[in-house]
């Protein structure tokens, strides 16, 4: 239980750490993926809503106390997609790829939504369309881009951190 907690903070601290330095100077069409949210969906599928909204509590926190302008909207943003994800882990189907990052990409669309409506619709900015082509849809294929690569390894990860596991065949 200690091993599966320390390496799930050290993953999400190096998730923040990388999201926020090394590719924000690789951004594309000036957004960076979301790298927390692919840990996220990536512990939902392999492990359940449980640890999927543990984790997602921790990135959520992390995000609201760095740069959050509201405390708590990262983390309620997380946990809904924490909750979602975690759903894949009763439909996981062994060596299928497509679905988790399906769900990585549905997510990823829903996390630029909530974000949207908390932060921009409640101020009265209705333009949601040039959210949408400008934010959300490119942070969503660069992200399910970068997942190709993580969630192979977070799947590595959690099979050493969850030893006896059905879902160790990636």
């Amino acid at each position: 239980m200690i091993k599966k907690s320390v390496v799930a903070c050290l993953i999400i601290i190096l998730c923040y750490v990388f999201q926020t330095t090394i590719f924000w100077h690789l951004r594309l069409a000036n957004v960076v993926p979301n790298l927390m949210l692919i840990y996220v969906v990536s512990t939902g599928y392999l492990n359940g809503r449980r640890e999927a909204v543990l984790v997602a509590m921790g990135c959520g926190l992390l995000s609201d106390m760095i740069y959050g302008s509201v405390i708590g909207l990262h983390s309620l943003i997380y946990i809904i997609i924490g909750f979602i994800a975690g759903y894949g882990h009763n439909i996981y189907l062994k060596n299928n790829f497509s679905l988790p990052l399906l769900l990585i990409g549905i997510c990823d669309i829903v996390y630029g939504f909530l974000y949207y409506v908390f932060e921009f619709l409640f101020r009265g900015k209705l333009d949601i369309m040039f959210y949408f082509g400008k934010v959300i849809l490119p942070e969503t294929i660069y992200t399910m881009l970068v997942a190709i690569i993580l969630f192979k390894l977070f799947s590595v990860i959690n099979r050493f951190t969850h030893p006896g596991s059905n879902k160790e065949e990636y």
